[in-house]
């Protein structure tokens, strides 16, 4: 044991600057937020509150539900965008200090996201309690008082919407308090974000016309904000607490905080040209809500902008005072937009003159003038603002990336950027031509679109070694903050990234797909919406892509991805055949309610039956890239 010396013992202590505490951070950066979402919340519904009621033809159920429902919708979501944050800068903005660990500050932000999620979860309990109460017009005490509140859970979708994302929520805060795991929180965080999908496919935008159209567009915006005001709390609080590597997870945020501006400002056009004529813009109290969201969204990109210039150079330097006053404020306006936005969820858009929908029309969101012919694949295009704007932007990137070697003097094989953007170009087919338009009203163009992504699609993504490319631009380097590539070698050595390259595991995705969804009854109860339709080619994609990353890895023995490739093709022929000879028409009562009258839904189901077969053509022409060849090994 060493003795310290009288010198030292004498000597004076300085000690540094006290570091604020967790839990004050955390309220100091998003209580006066929440309250700011909550008041303008408040102050807007009360200018169409009545007019809400009134315009439904429903009594006024009292200032505790027109008033109580935006303010704790508010407090809700600015619980949720604060847990998405969190999960951001655990999951992607602070560098993890090894394989598969999570830094201090990570762990950090994950128990921040286990209360807030918390705080989401009670607050959709409650919202969903009083969408009972304003979806019946009664105050809130008969509504509890009654057999309404149990009945409206088979019959109201809103009550449904908030009490599943209440579930989803409180699955998010039990995870974070597991989560002792750089992998688990990347899980959490997708699981923070599915959170917020529900909510955004219900309201104004999951009826009318176009509501396809409208719902994806909702969801790429309702996202976007989450990421970018959670995103920017997450940072603020990191730097009130003087975290470590503020000015990567500053630098990485600045990136992520650019192109959710990008998708909000696409995706709120694309909605409000769908909700509100031109001319009621400055007439209708949607309207101007509508205007109030743009302004916000305008100042917001000025104050990114002043972060890119100014901030970003002082944190640089060691400073964080400017950070914390710019953010302070942008932050608030941030929730004053929230706020804005639970408004105009309240306020029913202006009446748009349009003749009496038709079935196909009331369910669908388009209408249907007759069958799919040749040319129609073109002209009745129906694009998909999700899948497809991810085939146009995955084709993008990849070119950008080959590119961007090219100019290094590197090479890349053409075989692989074919591969990439065929798989691209028939994703777009699939998902935003005429196929796409019908799929939904005929079983057999939507065993095509389903065909096409699940094996044809992924397999040529695979084959692209986008993973390669991506190690191959962006090289880690030997004393840098991991970056995308030792995230994607991340997940790969996680549990569920090591089940998944099972080439058991893989395998048996690939079949249970399609057997739960044609003959397990999945098919009969996602059918009925654009969300369902969503889910089940979301869905295929993966598990296409699953299932080939198997067969053309070449560390696994040929003989066993042989074996995979013929399991696949005789459950895929064995599928085929139960469908055509099937006397129970899948999906029947949907397509009853849809029509339309020029469909044989018996006929059309043998010949969905046929073009499952046709998968076995694909499937098969695995085998060709079944061979010990370096080549075609998935390592990245």
């Amino acid at each position: 044991m060493v003795r310290p010396s009288p010198t030292d013992a004498d000597a004076p202590t300085t000690p540094g600057p006290r570091r604020p505490s967790t839990a004050g951070a955390v309220l100091s950066q998003t209580l006066p937020g929440a309250v700011v979402a909550a008041v303008v919340a408040l102050a807007l519904t009360a200018l169409s509150g009545a007019e809400t009621y009134a315009r439904l033809g429903l009594p006024d159920p009292g200032p505790v539900v027109t008033y109580g429902l935006p303010v704790v919708r508010a407090l809700s979501e600015s619980a949720a965008v604060v847990t998405v944050g969190a999960l951001l800068l655990a999951a992607f903005l602070v560098p993890p200090p090894g394989p598969g660990r999570l830094a201090v500050d990570g762990y950090r932000a994950v128990r921040i996201a286990s209360w807030t999620a918390t705080v989401w979860a009670a607050g959709a309990v409650l919202t969903g309690v009083l969408a009972i109460a304003d979806a019946f017009a009664r105050p809130l005490s008969v509504v509890l008082t009654t057999s309404t509140f149990t009945e409206s859970l088979q019959g109201l979708p809103a009550a449904r919407i908030w009490f599943l994302t209440a579930g989803v929520a409180l699955c998010c805060a039990i995870l974070c308090r597991l989560a002792l795991s750089w992998a688990t929180a990347v899980g959490a965080f997708a699981l923070a974000v599915l959170g917020l999908l529900p909510a955004a496919f219900g309201g104004h935008s999951g009826t009318g016309s176009s509501h396809d159209l409208a719902m994806s567009s909702l969801a790429l915006h309702v996202v976007a904000a989450a990421v970018w005001i959670g995103g920017l709390v997450a940072v603020l609080v990191h730097a009130t607490v003087h975290g470590a590597h503020l000015p990567t997870a500053l630098h990485r945020f600045s990136t992520t905080a650019f192109w959710c501006w990008v998708v909000l400002a696409l995706s709120g056009t694309v909605n409000a040209l769908l909700r509100v004529n031109a001319a009621d813009v400055l007439t209708s109290t949607y309207g101007l809500l509508l205007l109030a969201k743009v302004a916000g969204l305008v100042v917001l990109g000025v104050f990114g902008a002043a972060h890119r210039t100014r901030t970003l150079p002082d944190v640089e330097g060691g400073s964080r005072a400017a950070l914390v006053r710019l953010g302070g404020v942008e932050v608030l306006i941030m929730f004053a937009t929230v706020g804005v936005a639970v408004a105009l969820g309240r306020t029913p858009p202006p009446e748009m003159t349009a003749p009496l929908p038709s079935r196909a029309e009331a369910v669908l969101g388009y209408s249907l003038d007759g069958p799919l012919d040749l040319p129609g694949l073109v002209t009745d295009a129906r694009p998909d603002l999700v899948l497809g704007t991810l085939a146009v932007a995955a084709a993008l990137a990849y070119v950008a990336g080959v590119r961007n070697l090219r100019r290094h003097g590197e090479t890349w094989p053409v075989g692989r950027t074919v591969s990439w953007l065929v798989g691209c170009a028939v994703l777009l087919v699939a998902t935003s031509s005429g196929l796409a338009r019908y799929a939904p009203a005929q079983f057999s163009l939507h065993m095509a679109q389903q065909v096409l992504v699940m094996v044809v699609v992924a397999p040529a993504w695979v084959l692209g070694r986008p993973g390669v490319l991506l190690a191959s631009v962006r090289p880690a380097a030997p004393d840098g903050p991991p970056g995308p590539v030792e995230w994607i070698a991340g997940l790969r050595r996680s549990s569920a990234g090591r089940a998944l390259a099972s080439p058991v595991v893989a395998t048996v995705v690939l079949v249970a797909t399609g057997w739960l969804l044609d003959v397990g009854g999945l098919f009969d109860a996602l059918v009925g919406d654009h969300v369902g339709h969503l889910t089940m080619t979301v869905w295929a994609l993966a598990a296409g892509c699953v299932f080939a990353r198997g067969v053309l890895d070449a560390s696994v023995p040929p003989s066993l991805r042989v074996g995979m490739v013929v399991v696949a093709a005789v459950a895929q022929a064995g599928l085929a055949v139960t469908v055509s000879t099937s006397a129970r028409v899948i999906g029947g009562a949907y397509w009853d309610r849809l029509g339309p009258a020029y469909v044989d839904r018996a006929a059309d189901q043998v010949a969905g039956g046929l073009v499952l077969g046709c998968a076995l053509v694909p499937l098969l022409a695995l085998l060709v890239a079944v061979r010990p060849r370096p080549d075609v090994q998935v390592s990245q």
